[in-house]
């Protein structure tokens, strides 16, 4: 009964989100100001006004959107009976992992506390509070620092390769352990409950873990790495690729060969069996539409369980990435079609 009256007011939540038409009127607007008007017509009309006070131009168009997520996901997550909401929770839990990777990714390089704001999803388990504090902090082994001290769970993974990122400086260290200890802590809590929605959640997180080790591989070998460091990078609990299947894609001599291995898996016919090899980014980009095109064609006439929720969760993503996309297009006066080529496919809305 409790997915049952979950999804009743999931319906309804979904029946707010844009629709490819109007993502084909937003394409058409070349100014802001234009974008913000077609915005005020939506669901996001609420926060646009709410911004309006504080921000105008892009920044605007920015806070609209990532605030309107984060009501939407704290209203999804306030309105599911215990059990939908604990997997709900581990769902949207994946966003703040995004939401670290992007502050430690900043740090690493030195980008402005602002500019690592702007590139925050939705904050839905941590308060808005705990990332500007975490934004106030001048260094890694400060934000680090912050971490231990809030008891964040994902300070112990960080601290494991911290001394080792000191001494070699590589950022991958400290995204591996992020990702690693999110997909570890989600895979045993799934596999504790031992039922269908338990497993539907598994294999979408399975899928993301299997695509990310797919880019990660080819990035591997396109670079030329002989080092057997580069297994150390493999995340565990792929849904259809092994972590054995990973290491012989790893091992491959050249892109190549990468390929050829790449054909044996059921991602190579997925994607349509491609002629050419791809690069990296561009592998990268076909398997995430990949993913959402998947996750977001859960089938939506199951009352019963936590698919139409999860589609929920992927499709609200797909919508506030694809508008961020356009705002930025609109500012910089890019062409339709360059924008259009950094969109998530509106097909995959539909």
């Amino acid at each position: 009964m409790s997915y049952e009256y979950l999804n009743t007011r999931v319906r309804v939540m979904l029946a707010k989100l844009l629709k490819p038409k109007q993502f084909e009127a937003l394409l058409e607007l070349r100014e802001l100001g234009e974008l913000v008007n077609a915005l005020a017509e939506t669901d996001y009309a609420v926060e646009l006004e709410r911004c309006s006070v504080e921000f105008s131009g892009y920044e605007l168009i920015e806070q609209t959107i990532l605030r309107n997520g984060q009501r939407a996901f704290t209203h999804l997550v306030r309105i599911a009976p215990e059990g939908p909401r604990e997997l709900i929770e581990l769902i949207v839990e994946r966003f703040e992992v995004f939401n670290l990777k992007t502050i430690v990714r900043g740090f690493h390089v030195g980008v402005s506390p602002e500019e690592m704001a702007r590139n925050l999803y939705p904050s839905i388990l941590y308060s808005a509070a705990f990332y500007q504090e975490l934004l106030k902090r001048e260094t890694l082994r400060g934000a680090l620092d912050y971490l231990l001290s809030t008891g964040n769970r994902y300070y112990k993974p960080l601290a494991g390769v911290f001394p080792a990122y000191e001494r070699t400086g590589k950022l991958a260290l400290l995204e591996h352990a992020l990702d690693s200890f999110y997909f570890a802590h989600a895979q045993e809590l799934l596999r504790q409950h031992r039922d269908e929605n338990a497993r539907i959640v598994l294999d979408a997180l399975g899928t993301e873990a299997d695509l990310l080790n797919l880019v990660y591989a080819l990035r591997v070998v396109e670079a030329g790495v002989r080092s057997d460091e580069k297994y150390r990078y493999v995340l565990a609990g792929g849904r259809h690729l092994s972590r054995e299947t990973v290491r012989e894609l790893l091992a491959s001599a050249d892109v190549g060969e990468f390929w050829g291995k790449f054909a044996g898996t059921p991602y190579f016919g997925k994607l349509g069996a491609p002629q050419e090899p791809a690069s990296a980014p561009r592998l990268q980009e076909r398997l995430e539409n990949l993913l959402y095109a998947e996750l977001c064609h859960l089938d939506l006439g199951r009352l019963f369980d936590i698919q139409m929720a999860l589609s929920y969760i992927w499709r609200k993503s797909a919508e506030m990435t694809n508008l961020r996309v356009i705002a930025s297009g609109v500012l910089r006066h890019a062409p339709r079609a360059q924008i259009e080529e950094n969109l998530i496919p509106l097909e995959v809305l539909a």
